[in-house]
């Protein structure tokens, strides 16, 4: 300021026009720089304002600001997480096209097809799907088409899927050793990046980012083995459609967290609310079936309904939990001791409040392992050890 303050005295003392046109050019680029510092400044508000303004951002404003994150921390080269991501593991997401028969509404045969995606497991040919990508109620499949990245058809069979984990195996038989994906297992934190890949709409190969919007998550309005595979999933809000089922959830280090398996529709208004199985139970699943042609589940032998608020009130429950509706004869819990119209609280220091929960609570435990079940009846509470049995074929 002081020398601009000299400047102009000194100036001020000659009219001649090379002075007023030097004073004139000078005022002009201190207007014009003036204007840009205003401009860069509300620029950076927007930024700081936009990055601040929810926990959980949709897919439009998350791809905004990792990318304005991006281009602070990473000035050097200014590149999206997803390019690296996409040119990595790009190549070990493959798309899975599969071919059924199915009975019309009039009785008479249909054939039909759906696709979806599949991540390569292993370097001879073993890939990892969705169990709702090779199976379907009331189809026979007929054929399963893999096409990999390079453009290249592959017949596949299937090893073997589990609809507790809703994960599957399929194989192919490649004539080269095809590029693995690389799996980590420990769950993501809420805010790092989520880049999935996949086949949404049979658009092969496409990448959507976002970050990690929660973890352990359940989705309602599920029973049965769905309601156990739709437990403890990560959620994301990188766009994922119909078709990226199977596809892969990574990280920015190219890494798989997680296999694709839903969204919420957006007819209900909910935009950009998808869902992975954790890598560690896509994995876990993966390498049992690998080696057995299935996964071996435990089984507690009941039927259930879970209790809402009113069943509470009428029943005066101070929690929820589920009640038993049956009990298979024979089975775990009623050589246990377990009877219908008992109310399942706890399964070992797992809170129970749904048909979910109690599958999930045995999901990972083994035939013979011994669990504490916290009940209530008559008004009493008791805890009964219930040694679990494997899970029958006819309830996979």
């Amino acid at each position: 300021m002081v020398l601009r303050d000299r400047f102009l005295a000194q100036s001020t003392g000659r009219r001649t026009l090379f002075s007023i046109l030097a004073a004139v050019i000078m005022l002009a680029v201190i207007a014009m720089a003036a204007v840009g510092l205003a401009a860069c400044g509300s620029v950076s508000s927007n930024k700081t304002g936009s990055s601040t303004d929810s926990t959980v951002s949709t897919a439009s404003s998350s791809i905004t600001n990792t990318s304005a994150s991006s281009d602070n921390s990473n000035s050097s080269s200014g590149a999206s997480p997803a390019k690296a991501v996409a040119k990595t593991l790009g190549p070990s997401v493959v798309n899975v096209s599969v071919k059924a028969t199915g009975q019309g509404y009039f009785g008479q045969s249909e054939q039909t097809s759906w696709t979806g995606s599949g991540v390569i497991y292993s370097s001879d040919g073993k890939i990892i799907t969705n169990n709702h990508v090779v199976y379907q109620a009331g189809y026979t499949v007929s054929s399963i088409t893999v096409t990999l990245a390079t453009g290249e058809q592959l017949p596949a069979t299937l090893v073997g899927r589990d609809a507790m984990t809703e994960i599957a195996v399929i194989k192919v038989n490649p004539k080269t050793s095809l590029p693995a994906a690389k799996f980590d297992n420990n769950l993501p934190a809420i805010g790092d990046y989520a880049i999935a890949i996949g086949s949404p709409y049979g658009f092969e190969n496409s990448v959507t980012m976002g970050i990690i919007s929660g973890v352990n998550r359940k989705l309602d309005g599920t029973s049965g083995s769905e309601a156990a595979a739709l437990s403890s999933l990560i959620q994301t809000d990188a766009p994922i459609n119909s078709g990226n089922s199977g596809g892969a959830l990574a990280n920015e280090n190219s890494e798989v967290v997680g296999i694709n398996v839903a969204k919420l529709d957006t007819q209900s208004g909910a935009e950009n609310l998808g869902f992975a199985i954790p890598s560690v139970v896509a994995t876990t699943a993966a390498d049992e079936i690998i080696k057995t042609g299935k996964v071996t589940h435990a089984y507690l032998g009941v039927s259930t309904q879970t209790v809402d608020s009113s069943m509470q009130q009428d029943f005066g429950l101070s929690s929820a939990g589920v009640l038993v509706a049956q009990v298979t004869a024979n089975g775990p819990a009623a050589k246990a001791g377990i009877k219908q119209g008992d109310y399942i609280l706890k399964i070992d220091s797992t809170t129970v409040s749904g048909d979910g929960d109690l599958l999930v609570a045995i999901r990972d435990k083994k035939p013979g392992d011994v669990v504490k079940v916290t009940i209530k009846r008559n008004n009493q509470q008791m805890t009964i050890n219930v040694t679990l049995q494997e899970r029958p074929a006819s309830l996979q």
